[in-house]
């Protein structure tokens, strides 16, 4: 009993020191967020006074609301193009028992294997021959389709029960009756939660944004910021400025995770999982 109560306490330990490290980061960000510009230095990591008047100039000195907003309906749109595309070639995948479906979906996960930075120049290609560069409607053109999301719904839905999709087919159920009335209601939790994997993929994303938009009007939130540092890089930097900016560009994934880091969690748990 006593080495079962002490191996639980060091386990708890460990847990705690590991969470304090991670969240150490985001208290530093928030702590020099709240100072003053001439009390960045001042050796402690508490300000004397605090003030959440940076928090303001967040959205009065830069257009980090143009930024939030281009992030987000852009994210969305992402997000539904990936889901509907998803939904349909999962089922084919799971649902068509033929050796050439799976050998078309084993050639897919092949071409995940390869870097995201492959296919940057060709798709700056085609995206320059279409005249879509720096451009909102380029960038979702170019992100329409997840092999993530794909593979995602194909493991949830290999799992469904069979002796549910012979009862529909006996009951005389197609194609789409299958997704929409079987399929998707059984997966609506892997569904959920890769919306939100999407989501906080497509608002984080940087590098392939960062070559494509060039236009101040159209940049999302991480180019933003980027661009706040880069003008104001040197001694004279505000570093309060910038760190409230990225406090508020946060802000939409700590509320996202809050309310679904539990099913986030139990959809991935269950990824590998093939009954």
């Amino acid at each position: 009993m006593y080495w079962a109560r002490l191996k639980t306490g060091i386990h708890y330990a460990a847990l705690t020191l590991l969470s304090v490290m991670m969240v150490f980061p985001y208290i530093w960000m928030f702590m020099t967020s709240v100072k003053a510009k001439d009390k960045l230095y001042s050796g402690s990591i508490f300000p004397s006074t605090f003030h959440f008047e940076n928090y303001f100039r967040v959205f009065t000195e830069t257009k980090m609301l143009l930024y939030l907003w281009n992030s987000i309906y852009v994210s969305v749109i992402i997000i539904v193009f990936q889901i509907v595309s998803a939904i349909l070639a999962a089922y084919v995948f799971a649902a068509i028992k033929k050796k050439w479906v799976q050998f078309c979906f084993v050639l897919i996960l092949a071409t995940y294997m390869l870097p995201a930075a492959i296919t940057y120049i060709p798709s700056f290609i085609v995206l320059s021959k279409a005249d879509l560069l720096d451009t909102h409607l380029g960038y979702i053109f170019s992100e329409a389709i997840s092999i993530f999301a794909i593979f995602f719904l194909r493991q949830a839905f290999v799992q469904m029960p069979k002796e549910v999709v012979h009862a529909a087919k006996l009951d005389g159920a197609g194609h789409l009756r299958l997704i929409f009335t079987v399929y998707i209601p059984y997966s609506k939790n892997a569904i959920a939660s890769l919306v939100l994997i999407t989501f906080i993929y497509s608002y984080n994303n940087y590098m392939w944004p960062s070559l494509l938009i060039k236009s101040e009007e159209n940049m999302f939130v991480t180019i933003g910021l980027r661009r706040l540092f880069m003008s104001q890089a040197g001694y004279g930097m505000d570093f309060p400025l910038a760190m409230a900016a990225c406090a508020v560009s946060l802000l939409p994934m700590f509320i996202l995770l809050a309310v679904s880091s539990k099913k986030i969690i139990h959809s991935m748990a269950n990824l590998y999982v093939n009954k």
